[in-house]
């Protein structure tokens, strides 16, 4: 109990509620005390240890609704089932009702004189539910099934499941019974089957209850460490792409803040306090100076790294509030400012534009940085960062690598994103080792959590 509690805490704080350790250890002795055995005090105790506002409250009830499912070996049938099976005696762990296989008798599901029970069978007729509980729960731990993050997986787990709990020994079980001619053996072998169909019902539901919480619970993950090649710009990727702006946003407006503030002068402060005899009664402050950053964006927008350059746009233009001076160009063979499309239209419509007019062409970077230094090479300046994305593969035309070395010379820094892997630097038309010598920064970008971070970068260095 104690893993499925931290499990449980980990899937709190990734929803957004923050959970102490010594909250965590609150909680933990209450559970002790209250035992887990009743819904509404489980609920109860943990609710009161760990919610501390309304926004709290919502959070918890809806994990704690999704995480902890009590009388799981309950009965499953589906309401829309027009005749509904009825359980025979001795299933009570799955149904609730009925004669225990301990109960005596001739045809109670006793075990066959010659056949040795399988122990998930004798656990499935058993009255004691909590041992079938406990096996269950042991197996979720040998299957990993918190692990589970495909819809595909799902089939593979609940094998893993039901095999860890015992299933090939009951099969075995069962193929002795059928090779037995007697009244016994077949209701004992008609009780098992009963068992394992309902158990095998109750797997998948666990199964999918698992799959459900690791898909909210790792969605974003999965979207920020996909491809950019296999990720389409599905609106989930749109919201992560916001949520990952909003959180630079709020760190960089702090950033600001303090600059605006100033940082604490220790010496000054303590010269300028000398006639108080030591005492720091009027502090003097360090005013940083700190300029919004000059961003300017050159696109490839040729069929191989469109879908880069798309998620690069929409990224940086979801930054608009730390980046305000974001000048934005695309090109496949000739170059275009395409500033004003995103001035005068949405983000998502612009980027469709752009893709529209210029995108999918036949790529010619010496031509393009050539556009490049005669429209905005005199605005280049020591403010100035310039961020190149393409993967500089020039059909063998002139690179044009003195236009680059002007451009690293005139700005504050030349950033260059290339979607390959680096061990593909150079290889065939790719010009990328030569342009690297004139980059400050040259990085492999492939998704969305490596942007994050270079993007982050580039704030803290702009």
């Amino acid at each position: 109990m104690d893993r499925k509690l931290t499990e449980f805490i980990a899937l709190l704080r990734n929803q957004g509620l923050r959970v102490s350790p010594p909250e965590l250890a609150d909680a933990a002795t209450a559970i002790g005390l209250v035992g887990y055995e009743k819904r509404e005090r489980f609920h109860a105790a943990l609710s009161t240890t760990l919610i501390k506002s309304t926004a709290d409250t919502l959070i918890f009830d809806r994990c704690f609704d999704s995480f902890f499912r009590f009388n799981t070996l309950e009965k499953t049938d589906s309401a829309k089932d027009a005749t509904p099976l009825t359980p025979p005696r001795g299933l009570q762990f799955l149904f609730g009702k009925g004669q225990g296989a301990g109960s005596g008798g001739e045809g109670s599901g006793q075990p066959v004189p010659g056949i040795p029970p399988s122990s998930l069978g004798e656990k499935m007729l058993s009255e004691e539910r909590s041992d079938l509980a406990v096996t269950m729960a042991q197996a979720l731990e040998t299957a990993k099934l918190a692990d589970i993050r495909v819809m595909t997986q799902k089939g593979l787990f609940s094998r893993r499941i039901l095999m860890a709990m015992g299933l090939e020994d009951l099969e075995r079980e069962l193929h002795e019974l059928d090779s037995k001619n007697s009244a016994a053996a077949s209701e004992r072998a008609t009780l098992l089957r009963h068992g394992r169909q309902r158990l095998r019902l109750q797997v998948r539901e666990t199964v999918e209850r698992y799959f459900q919480l690791s898909r909210r619970h790792d969605r974003d993950a999965i979207i920020r460490e996909t491809s950019f090649a296999l990720l389409r710009e599905a609106k989930d990727a749109q919201v992560v792409i916001r949520r990952m702006a909003q959180k630079l946003i709020t760190q960089h407006r702090r950033r600001d803040k303090t600059a605006a503030r100033g940082l604490l002068d220790v010496r000054a402060t303590l010269r300028h306090n000398q006639s108080y005899d030591g005492v720091l009664i009027s502090p003097c402050w360090r005013h940083v100076r700190k300029d919004k950053p000059r961003v300017m964006a050159v696109c490839d927008v040729s069929g191989s790294v469109s879908q880069h350059a798309r998620f690069l746009l929409l990224f940086l233009y979801s930054l608009q509030e730390v980046i305000p001076r974001l000048r934005a160009f695309a090109f496949s063979s000739t170059l275009h400012e395409v500033t004003a499309l995103f001035d005068t239209q949405p983000v998502d419509e612009a980027i469709d534009t752009v893709m529209q007019r210029y995108g999918f062409g036949s790529t010619d970077y010496g031509r393009a940085f050539a556009d490049l230094e005669q429209q905005a090479l005199r605005d280049m300046d020591h403010r100035t960062t310039l961020i190149i994305l393409g993967d500089a593969r020039n059909n063998n035309g002139e690179a044009r690598v003195d236009l680059m070395r002007e451009f690293h010379l005139r700005a504050r820094q030349v950033i260059w994103l290339n979607p390959e892997d680096m061990n593909r630097w150079g290889s065939g038309d790719s010009e990328m080792l030569r342009y690297r010598s004139s980059c400050t920064r040259a990085h492999s970008c492939r998704n969305l959590s490596e942007l994050e971070r270079i993007v982050d970068r580039l704030l803290k260095t702009a």
